[in-house]
């Protein structure tokens, strides 16, 4: 017959009634009050859903907890951060994270934006934004938002609140919406500014319809925002085409050249393109200061030219194609006279051979221009001439550095070979010397 099971302490001495009693109490008692645990998408009865939903009010912070909601864990120095403290404070003051209160916000609002009750449908707006962030609620909510600013005529919050969209849903399903908002806002400032010329500094105190400051500056800022909120949007280009022609309209050369051109190059089957080519001709040689100043955009007007004539055939009436011929005509004589200006600087100074490299450019690159002819002539003068020098010791010169030559020859063969490097690739021309 087999023993009985009897538990026993150190020494095998068997353990008091009282303990085992103590055991099976506690044991007994933890069997009890385990539960199942309660999942966050767990289906709750009724009773349950009041309670979250708001019975205790609509301060009463959620037990529900959303996949679209995480909060970020505060960590180190980001403890400190202003969005975290105010995180924490809404917590403690009961006014944290709520889905079924912005939920009914949300429909509240919804009900009030039909009813063309912009302003009161915004504060509900703003509830449901700030009861349930980073989710598919809040977008919905500042979508809405973004537009009772617009209908109500305030633009500049609409604007800034259309902006603040993409930035936080980067591929929000508003986005070709908040690209049509946000350019004719824009149209709606430049307008504005072409009318009445608004001063930069000057503050509008009044007017909710247009920005504090610089209402013009606003305008090219949207238009920015349309064309990099939406790239390969069907308002890209237009934008780029209205920011440059405003920059056009108000004589900035430079900032109407660079959007012309960033439309030709991104662009390239926009209906804009032909109007970006002579605009941004013309664009170009005004943006040119003189034969005093830097040259490179004459090379680039020339070469703009010369691209349109055989790109746009067709497009091209008589009136303008003559056009684009005359400028090309006064590209060249800027190129040449630029020329002359130097090689007359070297030739006044006796430097002989710097004078007759740029001579001969003109003579072989510009001979249909009228300095043509009189470089010709300048060449035949001062041929067989030698340099003259201004160094005042040649011999200590020669004995420190005996294979220096003069800086203004180098500059002038560097231009010249730079010259000769752009307008010849088959290497068969002779360098100029």
């Amino acid at each position: 017959m087999p023993r009985p099971f009897r538990l026993r302490g150190p020494g095998g001495r068997l353990l008091p009634a009282a303990i085992l009693a103590a055991c099976a109490l506690v044991f007994g008692g933890c069997a009890t009050t385990i539960k199942t645990p309660t999942w966050p998408w767990a289906k709750r009865d009724d009773a349950a859903g009041r309670k979250v939903a708001g019975e205790l009010g609509e301060d009463a912070e959620s037990e529900i907890i959303s996949s679209e909601y995480t909060p970020p864990p505060d960590a180190g120095w980001d403890w400190f951060k202003g969005d975290n403290i105010k995180r924490r404070w809404k917590r403690i003051v009961g006014r944290g994270p709520n889905e079924p209160v912005a939920r009914r916000a949300l429909a509240e609002a919804d009900g009030l934006f039909n009813q063309r009750k912009y302003a009161e449908a915004a504060k509900k707006y703003k509830v449901a934004i700030d009861r349930w962030p980073d989710s598919a609620i809040e977008e919905e909510a500042m979508w809405q938002l973004a537009e009772c600013w617009f209908f109500t005529d305030r633009y500049p919050k609409a604007e800034d609140c259309y902006d603040e969209i993409v930035k936080k849903y980067a591929n929000t399903r508003y986005l070709d919406r908040i690209a049509q908002r946000q350019f004719v806002i824009a149209q709606y400032w430049i307008a504005l500014d072409d009318k009445h010329h608004y001063l930069t500094i000057a503050p509008n105190a009044f007017d909710r319809s247009r920005p504090i400051f610089d209402t013009r500056g606003r305008a090219l800022k949207a238009y920015d925002h349309v064309r990099i909120n939406d790239p390969r949007g069907p308002l890209a280009d237009d934008s780029i085409m209205a920011q440059a022609n405003a920059h056009f309209l108000e004589r900035q050369w430079i900032d109407a050249d660079y959007f012309y051109t960033l439309l030709r190059n991104d662009y390239p089957d926009s209906d804009f393109l032909f109007q970006a080519h002579l605009l941004g001709l013309q664009s170009k040689l005004r943006a040119y200061q003189g034969e005093g100043y830097e040259g490179g955009v004459l090379d680039e007007a020339e070469v703009l030219a010369d691209q349109t004539l055989v790109q746009f055939p067709d497009q091209l009436a008589r009136d303008d194609q003559d056009r684009v011929l005359g400028v090309r005509a006064e590209i060249h004589a800027q190129q040449a006279l630029r020329h002359w200006t130097r090689a007359e600087f070297y030739a006044k100074g006796k430097h002989y051979t710097s004078a007759r490299i740029y001579y001969a450019l003109i003579a072989r690159d510009r001979p249909e221009t009228l300095l043509a002819s009189k470089a010709r002539e300048r060449l035949g003068e001062i041929a067989g001439k030698d340099d003259v020098s201004d160094n005042p010791f040649p011999t200590l010169t020669a004995w420190l550095n005996p294979d220096s030559l003069k800086e203004a020859e180098l500059d002038a063969m560097a231009e010249a070979d730079a010259v000769i490097a752009r307008e010849d690739n088959s290497g068969s021309a002779n360098p100029i010397r």
